[in-house]
């Protein structure tokens, strides 16, 4: 039997070798998958934008609270301080953060460059209940003559512990996720307590101590309204907002819901 050549393959193999490579090749960068394009920014019509205004209203005795003792911080007012957790007046309840929760449309609305702040001012968080929109200054400053150490406790942004003296400079910080009902406190002052509430949308307002509220500039359409207390929880509702027109909502929160 007459051997055969390895040789005599060479070429044959190498050209079964080549021939995969010389079919592979890279999609075209204009062959690619586009990127989903953004979401385009909101443009709210002033000729037709309307808004929600009403007071939050509180249904029996307020829980009873022992008063606040700051003596031991020079710094800190003297005598018995009242506590926040529940502000009513008349029957009214403060400190409600009350929002769009459903229903605006969908798209990326316009960020304020002017920041929210939050200062320390007799040993307490001013304001005690916030909002804020993602990406938005928060501002954080101390105009009493005590230390101070705010501590936020997020669980969908960054967290951040720092100390602020009488005489440092404001700090600034931005949330990037949008994150209900923050927790902040100082660490050198157990009472002082506050709440952020970041945003994807500038359609919030927070109760006064008269209760009352007032959210701007919604486009019209049907939306639920929230409004969320520390102590009494979540309530919701549904409001229709016409072309212009000031729409009212009324939430009434009690001492039996807790």
């Amino acid at each position: 039997m007459r051997a055969i050549s390895i040789r005599s393959f060479a070429p044959t193999v190498l050209l079964a070798l080549l021939l995969p490579l010389g079919c592979s090749k890279s999609q075209p960068a204009s062959e690619q998958p586009a990127a989903a394009p953004k979401p385009a920014t909101i443009t709210i019509d002033a000729a037709t934008a309307g808004s929600v205004s009403g007071v939050i209203s509180f249904k029996g005795a307020a829980p009873k609270t022992k008063p606040l003792d700051m003596t031991a911080d020079p710094g800190c007012p003297t005598g018995p301080q009242p506590a926040e957790v529940v502000v009513a007046n008349s029957g009214k309840l403060a400190n409600v953060f009350v929002y769009v929760k459903e229903g605006l449309p969908q798209g990326n609305f316009a960020v304020p460059s002017e920041p929210v702040t939050l200062d320390q001012k007799g040993c307490r968080y001013s304001p005690h209940m916030l909002g804020i929109m993602v990406g938005q200054p928060l501002k954080i400053t101390n105009t009493d003559m005590a230390d101070h150490n705010i501590h936020d406790m997020p669980s969908k942004n960054p967290p951040f512990n720092e100390s602020q003296m009488p005489t440092d400079q404001p700090i600034t910080k931005r949330f990037a996720n949008a994150e209900m009902m923050i927790p902040v406190q100082c660490n050198q002052h157990p009472w002082m307590r506050a709440y952020i509430n970041v945003m994807s949308h500038p359609y919030f307002a927070v109760s006064s101590t008269d209760g009352s509220f007032e959210i701007k500039n919604l486009p019209p359409g049907e939306y639920t309204l929230a409004a969320v207390h520390e102590k009494f929880g979540e309530q919701t509702l549904k409001v229709k907002v016409g072309p212009k027109e000031s729409a009212r909502a009324a939430f009434v929160f009690s001492a039996a819901v807790q």
